[in-house]
């Protein structure tokens, strides 16, 4: 990407915000983003800085943390960054899938990039992959990022589209994987973690519980509100959706506020709710569920509906963990933390 364009999408993308918003986020991710080299982000922070906003800027990079060095490591430090390091476990289960075009373990070189990042106490949280070699191992998993300080994590289904494959495998997982990983790993985190260690997808639930709408777009009923930007300035509908038929413009032409709202947009993100099949309207968990993200509504219902792949999956956590997230909610209610669940069964 051109230092030119790079700064007109940071300045698009800060006069894009609504007059009521408190902060501006920019999520650097997409491949590895730390090969674009620390002197780009210098700039990118020094364009951010340049639009003298009241505002409060937030920077968050996805990355498998392989390049973090100590140079790095204090330019996140200095600016605040939040750092979501990919991992996908011990070193056995991350290199399962995560070698490098070489074919060797990129485990060490990630665990050294926390390293650096602890030293120089940069904030980081975790999002691992979980695939079909995987999900047997939840616990493992699961103990393995605590003992290394991951305090935040996320866990995202390999749903390997045939469109994006690189290599002649396929690691996707089949609903009642999925399913598994998640039961074992609610077993694991409810015995003895909650309140002090947060996973994405438990706190999404026990917010929607409250009353509270999904802070995850995959369980919203309608989506639509996270664009990308590609590297070559194409903006997208979103970050699972980069393909011609979703392309809403470039910023090289078009304001980011005008794709934003445009009809094709607005059309994106109502169509999941519009889309969603008779079946999944009448289950006992669309409130937590919503059908999941379009991009996983690639199995049928008997009317022939589009419905999640992963939909057995989800019912499975959602019979299992329930009767343990309903005392949670009691808990906080009347303001206790969801730790002293048990008292509320």
């Amino acid at each position: 990407m051109p230092q030119s364009m790079m700064e007109q999408i940071v300045h698009s993308h800060i006069e894009a915000q609504p007059v009521q918003a408190t902060q501006v986020d920019f999520i650097w991710h997409g491949g590895e983003p730390m090969l674009r080299g620390l002197a780009f982000y210098q700039s990118a922070v020094a364009a951010q800085q340049s639009k003298k906003v009241t505002k409060q800027i937030i920077n968050t990079m996805q990355t498998n943390g392989t390049l973090i060095n100590d140079r790095w490591a204090s330019f996140f430090a200095q600016h605040d960054f939040m750092l979501g390091i990919s991992i996908d476990g011990p070193n056995l289960l991350n290199d399962i899938a995560r070698i490098d075009k070489n074919g060797h373990s990129s485990f060490e070189r990630t665990m050294r990039g926390i390293s650096y990042l602890k030293k120089h106490n940069v904030e980081f949280n975790t999002l691992t992959v979980v695939n079909n070699k995987t999900y047997q191992h939840a616990k493992t998993i699961y103990q393995f990022l605590v003992e290394n300080g991951s305090g935040y994590m996320q866990f995202q289904p390999c749903m390997d589209h045939e469109l994006d494959r690189r290599t002649g495998h396929d690691w996707s997982l089949t609903g009642e994987q999925w399913g598994q990983f998640l039961c074992d790993l609610f077993d694991a985190w409810s015995a003895a973690d909650v309140g002090k260690v947060y996973i994405q997808f438990f706190e999404n639930c026990l917010m929607i519980l409250m009353g509270y709408p999904s802070q995850m777009c995959h369980h919203s009923a309608t989506c639509g509100q996270q664009l990308m930007v590609e590297h070559d300035g194409l903006v997208y509908s979103c970050d699972h959706f980069g393909y011609q038929d979703h392309k809403l413009g470039s910023m090289s032409s078009d304001k980011l506020a005008q794709m934003a709202m445009s009809s094709q947009q607005v059309a994106f993100g109502t169509n999941k709710y519009h889309d969603l099949n008779s079946t999944c309207r009448s289950c006992d968990f669309v409130e937590m569920c919503q059908g999941g993200c379009p991009k996983n509504r690639i199995a049928t219902t008997q009317d022939g509906g589009a419905m999640n792949h992963l939909c057995q999956g989800y019912k499975m956590f959602f019979r299992h963990a329930l009767p343990k997230l309903l005392p949670m909610v009691e808990a906080m209610k009347k303001g206790y933390s969801p730790a002293y669940f048990p008292l509320f069964n």
